[in-house]
C-alpha cells in the first residue's frame, strides 16, 4: 500500500491519534481525515509547553533561562487574552481562574523541584536523551508509528552491573495529581507502552532494561511536594495490549469504519456542533 493510501493522508500515526480513536472513532474522523480545525487556545497547552521546555533544558544542561520562558508564559496570556475578564466568564464551570503570575509562579515550583527529585528517586541517574523521536515501522501495516519521547535517562542497577533506562513523559496536573483510575487508565499508559515498544527495537535494548513513567509536575502543590512519579508497568501481556490497540485503530480506520461514542462527549470540541449531532 502507498503511504498516502491511508485515510488521513498521512503516512505516520501517533499516540495522540490513537488515543482520540480511541475515546471516539467519530472525533478521529473529524480530525484527522475531514482536517475540521475548531481548535480554542487553552492555558494548560501554552502553560504545558513552556514547563516542557524548561524541563527539557534541565535535562540537556542543568541551567535554566526562566526569564525566556516566563516572557513565553505571560506573551501566551496577552495573545490570548487569559486574563480578560471576557475570556473567563466563557469558560466551563470546572475552569478556576488563576492570574498568570500564579502560573509563572506554579512553573518556577515545578522547574526548582525537578534536579532534587530526580537526584532522589533516580539515584545515579544520566541524561541518555531529553527528547528524543520515534519514527518507526509498524509490522505489517502501511503507516509508521510517530512519536516524541520527553526524556530518557539511565540508572545504575541495584544489583549486578550495568544500568535500567527510563522513559519518562512530564505530565502537568492539578495540585494533588491523578487518581488512581487515571494511573490505571490503558489510553494514558498506552503511550508509554508504545514508547517502550518502539525504542526497545529502535535501539535494541531489551524489554527488561527499560523502565518508564509519568512524572507528575502539580499545578498549585507546595515546593518540594510538586513532582510525583506514577511507575507505569509494563509487562509482556501489557505490551500486547498496547501493540494490540494501535493496530486495531490502523485497522479500523483502513476500513472506514467510524462510530459516534457518546459516553465521550463531555469534554469534546465538536459537542453542541454542525459536526456532530
Amino acid at each position: 500500500m502507498e503511504e498516502n493510501t491511508f485515510p488521513t493522508g498521512k503516512p505516520h500515526i501517533s499516540f495522540s491519534e490513537i488515543k482520540i480513536w480511541r475515546e471516539c472513532p467519530w472525533r478521529h474522523k473529524l480530525t484527522y481525515i475531514d482536517k475540521v480545525d475548531v481548535f480554542e487556545p487553552s492555558p494548560y497547552l501554552d502553560f504545558g509547553t513552556a514547563v516542557h521546555e524548561g524541563c527539557e533544558t534541565l535535562l540537556e544542561t542543568k541551567t535554566l533561562d526562566k526569564k525566556k520562558l516566563f516572557n513565553d508564559i505571560t506573551s501566551a496570556w496577552e495573545k490570548n487574552g487569559f486574563d480578560d475578564p471576557a475570556w473567563v466568564e466563557k469558560q466551563p464551570g470546572w475552569y478556576k481562574y488563576e492570574p498568570v503570575d500564579v502560573w509563572c509562579q506554579w512553573a518556577e515550583n515545578m522547574w526548582n523541584d525537578v534536579p532534587k527529585f530526580l537526584d532522589n528517586t533516580f539515584p545515579g541517574w544520566e541524561t541518555v536523551r531529553a527528547e528524543e523521536e520515534l519514527y518507526e515501522e509498524i509490522t505489517g501495516k502501511p503507516v509508521k508509528f510517530k512519536g516524541f519521547i520527553d526524556a530518557i535517562i539511565k540508572v545504575p542497577k541495584k544489583r549486578g552491573k550495568g544500568h535500567n533506562y527510563w522513559i519518562l513523559d512530564w505530565k502537568t496536573a492539578q495540585s494533588y495529581g491523578w487518581r488512581r483510575q487515571k494511573k490505571q487508565d490503558i489510553l494514558m499508559t498506552a503511550q508509554l507502552i508504545l514508547y517502550k515498544h518502539f525504542w526497545s527495537k529502535k535501539h535494541n535494548i531489551p524489554l527488561k532494561d527499560i523502565r518508564c513513567g509519568f512524572i507528575l509536575l502539580k499545578r498549585g502543590a507546595k515546593p518540594g511536594k510538586v513532582c510525583e512519579l506514577v511507575d507505569v508497568s509494563v509487562g509482556e501481556r501489557t505490551l500486547e495490549k498496547g501493540v494490540k490497540i494501535m493496530n486495531s485503530m490502523i485497522s479500523t480506520v483502513s476500513r472506514g469504519f467510524f462510530v459516534k461514542n457518546r459516553d465521550s462527549c463531555r469534554y469534546c470540541q465538536f459537542k453542541d456542533t454542525p459536526y456532530c449531532t
